[in-house]
C-alpha cells in the first residue's frame, strides 16, 4: 500500500508540473524577461515609495538618463503623494505591489482582490499604459494567479537581482549586476526594505550608480517599453510563501 501511495503521489506531482508548465507557456504565465535584439533592460524597484530613499534612487536614475519601474505598496502611495508625483512626472512606470504587502497565497480570494483593488485605487491618479503586478516576495500559487488574471494583471517577476534585501556590500551587488545583465533582463532591486530586516539603501545606491556607469552598452527603459521590444518570456512561476512572506501575514509594516 505504501508503494502504491508513493507511486500515485509521484504521478500526481508529475501531472501537476505538466499542467503548470503548459499554463506557463500561455498568457497565464509569469513574465521573467524579454527575448529582444535591442540592448534594453528594465530596472525595477519594490516596496516603495519611501520618502527618503526613493528620491535618491531617482537622482541616480536621472543622472544616467535611465528610466525605472516601481512596484509600489498602496498604503505608502497614499502617504507619500509628493514622491509619487515625481515618479509619475519623471516618466517612470508604476506597478501594483498590493496595498499592505502580504504574501498572496496566504490570503483568501476576497482578501487578495481587496489588496489589489485598494492599491489600484491608490494608483488611479497616476495612470499607466499597462496593468502590471509583482506579488509580494514573488510568492504565487495557482489560486492567487487566477485572481490577478481575472483583474487583468500581467505578472512581472525577474531574471536578475542582487539580493539587495540582504546585508550585502555595494561592490558585491554591483558585480552581480555588471556581470549578469544582458539584453531583455528584468532586474529587481528595492527602493525600500522595511520590517525586522529593515536596511538602508546606501549600498544599493552605490551599486546601482556603478552598474549604470559601467554598462553603458545597455539602455534602461521601463517594463512597458521593454515589453514592446520583443517577445516576453513566460514561466510557470508558482512559489510557496517564504519565511519572510509568512512573517508578513501577521506583521504590520
Amino acid at each position: 500500500m505504501a508503494k502504491q501511495a508513493n507511486l500515485i503521489g509521484r504521478v500526481a506531482r508529475r501531472a501537476r508540473r505538466e499542467v503548470y508548465n503548459a499554463l506557463g507557456r500561455t498568457s497565464f504565465g509569469t513574465i521573467t524577461s524579454v527575448a529582444t535584439s535591442s540592448p534594453q533592460v528594465a530596472i525595477t524597484f519594490d516596496d516603495g515609495p519611501d520618502p527618503d530613499w526613493t528620491p535618491r534612487v531617482l537622482d541616480v536614475l536621472d543622472s544616467h538618463r535611465a528610466k525605472g519601474t516601481f512596484f509600489v505598496i498602496g498604503k505608502y502611495v497614499d502617504a507619500h503623494g509628493d514622491v509619487m508625483e515625481r515618479l509619475h512626472s519623471g516618466g517612470h512606470a508604476l506597478g501594483n505591489h498590493t496595498y499592505s504587502h502580504k504574501s498572496m497565497p496566504l490570503l483568501d480570494s476576497p482578501a487578495r482582490r481587496r489588496e489589489l483593488e485598494r492599491c489600484a485605487a491608490a494608483l488611479a491618479p497616476y495612470p499607466q499604459k499597462n496593468k502590471l503586478l509583482r506579488p509580494p516576495y514573488l510568492d504565487q500559487d495557482l489560486a492567487s494567479r487566477f485572481d490577478s488574471w481575472r483583474l487583468g494583471y500581467e505578472i512581472i517577476a525577474c531574471s536578475l537581482h542582487a539580493r539587495d534585501w540582504e546585508d550585502r556590500g555595494a561592490e558585491e551587488m554591483a558585480d552581480a549586476l555588471i556581470e549578469g545583465a544582458k539584453p531583455g533582463d528584468l532586474i529587481m532591486l528595492h527602493d525600500s526594505v522595511r520590517g525586522e530586516a529593515a536596511l538602508g539603501r546606501g549600498a544599493m545606491l552605490i551599486a546601482l550608480d556603478r552598474f549604470l556607469t559601467v554598462r553603458t552598452d545597455l539602455t534602461y527603459v521601463t517594463v512597458p517599453d521593454l515589453l514592446t521590444s520583443g517577445r516576453p518570456r513566460r514561466e510557470a512561476w508558482f512559489r510557496s510563501p517564504s519565511s519572510a512572506g509568512r512573517a508578513s501575514y501577521d506583521q504590520v509594516i
